[in-house]
């Protein structure tokens, strides 16, 4: 981090007004002061800093007015460039050295135009609690852009200093005493929704960024900070519903957060393991809504596509789109149910090394990483045996290990780079398909059993759909026997070895 950059470390709370009332109150001993804040954002016309995950905003203050750019992570921490200046017109120009200008070139303040602007009440206070000090604000206000308002009401809780999982702390005590739940979603993201007339976009993972020079520690931290990235990003699309992806990329947060875990549980005390069970819990209480997004959006359309005036399918639809509902409203109360964001706030919290408490967490990364790696590749072949007679059922062990090490490969992949991974990337990925066409056809089967219940008219619905299914497995049967032969014979990247022979193919160790 540069002289000129700061990096903001914050929470924020949601909730019913008395709730954040009361939490306002109960950190620190005064009411704090009041003023009227109004923020505007500006960007191109074609986006360009909002494409770049940057956002500029001008504020008045005190007499004259602040310019600021934020890098929006959908995490914890934000890195942020400000600037005093004399007018009311947004200069990118003025904004210290440390901003990254080049990501977004040269932008003259007259392509900048308004998109959004907050209008909030803000009581605010600075307070200790424990080793830290804090900014507490509570705002109440409203988002407007494009004619149209969203209103505001949040308690933020900003670390001016102490420990940097600090905030989490105060916050996970605020969610197991009142009814608030946290918000990861930035006023600047609810703007941009706003003004575009658009839902919350969902997140995919981005790849950790690891280098040779890393430690275990260091490797662990920037890791558990992408899934937690990943998890938070992805909240106000799980809780919006209008598309699918939302909650897709939630659960596959929580899932690679849960893989980082048993992947470097040698070097983790017994707290990682608390937070492994939690994130569990988290993923069965969403499986019923990704079920239903899966099953009408990917699995009933080609049905219903071969059988366009089929009653039995038009009543299943119906009773599935019934359920996607009632999924989705239980799904938004576990999101803001106390369990969740007691494991959401552990998880925001846990992004240094405190949960590094055994083995030799500053020890290199790369041999470790090679010895992570080789146990999973291992373990993927050991259950891959016989995959050709293997019954479907025991295929889904196979889909579980190869998921496993596809997200460790994701991890430390990166540290292996060159023309050797290419293939092996490609043949997991044909495999991997394979074997997810076989869990969704699983899967769909006994929802529509469960769907269709009693249903005299859906269970004929139900019995045409696990017949098509039946024979499109049965169809790619031969494509998967291949495809995992093909894979299983495929080099590793990670170290050069001689294969070994086993049977009439060859299996790399």
């Amino acid at each position: 981090m540069n002289k000129n950059e700061m990096l903001e470390i914050e929470i924020k709370l949601e909730g019913r007004s008395q709730s954040l009332d009361s939490a306002f109150k109960s950190l620190g001993d005064t009411l704090g002061r009041t003023t009227r804040v109004t923020s505007i954002y500006f960007d191109t016309a074609d986006r360009r800093l909002w494409s770049r995950g940057l956002t500029l905003r001008l504020r008045a203050k005190d007499g004259r007015h602040e310019l600021t750019m934020k890098r929006e992570t959908g995490g914890l921490e934000r890195s942020e460039w400000s600037a005093v200046i004399d007018g009311p017109v947004p200069d990118p120009g003025a904004l210290p050295s440390g901003a990254p200008r080049e990501e977004f070139g040269l932008i003259l303040p007259e392509e900048l135009t308004e998109w959004h602007r907050t209008e909030v009440r803000r009581q605010k206070k600075v307070t200790n609690i424990g080793e830290a000090t804090v900014e507490v604000s509570l705002d109440r206000g409203r988002i407007m852009a494009a004619g149209r308002e969203l209103p505001v009401e949040e308690l933020e809780i900003e670390l001016l200093g102490g420990p940097e999982d600090s905030v989490a702390r105060i916050a996970r005590s605020q969610v197991m005493q009142r009814s608030v739940h946290v918000a990861v979603e930035s006023k600047a993201a609810r703007g941009v929704a706003l003004a575009e007339g658009s839902s919350p976009a969902s997140r995919k993972f981005k790849r950790p960024a690891l280098t040779r020079s890393d430690t275990v520690a260091s490797a662990f931290a920037t890791i558990v900070s992408a899934t937690a990235r990943q998890v938070a990003g992805n909240l106000a699309a799980s809780r919006d519903g209008s598309d699918p992806e939302g909650v897709h990329q939630l659960r596959v947060g929580l899932r690679r957060l849960r893989s980082a875990l048993s992947l470097f549980r040698d070097h983790l005390g017994p707290s990682a393991e608390v937070l492994k069970t939690d994130a569990r819990s988290a993923l069965q209480a969403m499986g019923p809504a990704r079920d239903l997004d899966v099953f009408l959006t990917q699995m009933l359309p080609p049905v219903e596509a071969a059988h366009p005036a089929s009653q039995p399918l038009q009543r299943l639809r119906g009773i599935a789109e019934a359920a996607r509902a009632v999924a989705y409203a239980d799904l938004r109360r576990t999101l803001d149910g106390r369990p969740f964001n007691r494991m959401l706030l552990d998880l925001l919290g846990a992004q240094d090394v405190t949960l590094l408490l055994n083995g030799t967490p500053e020890a290199p990364l790369t041999p470790v990483a090679t010895g992570l790696l080789r146990k999973r590749h291992r373990k993927l072949m050991r259950t891959g045996e016989n995959f050709a007679t293997m019954p479907l059922e025991q295929r889904h062990e196979v889909r579980i290990a190869a998921k496993k090490l596809r997200y460790a490969i994701d991890f430390l992949g990166g540290l292996f780079p060159g023309e050797t991974a290419r293939p092996y990337r490609k043949g997991m990925s044909r495999l991997q398909d394979d074997l997810g066409h076989l869990n969704d056809a699983a899967v769909t089967s006994d929802l529509v059993d469960r769907l269709a219940a009693t249903d005299a008219e859906a269970r004929i619905g139900a019995a045409v759909i696990k017949g098509w299914y039946a024979h499109r497995l049965a169809a790619i049967e031969p494509e998967m026997i291949e495809a995992w032969l093909a894979f299983s014979s495929t080099p590793v990247f990670w170290e050069q070895r001689k294969p070994r022979k086993s049977g009439k193919k060859e299996k790399w160790q």
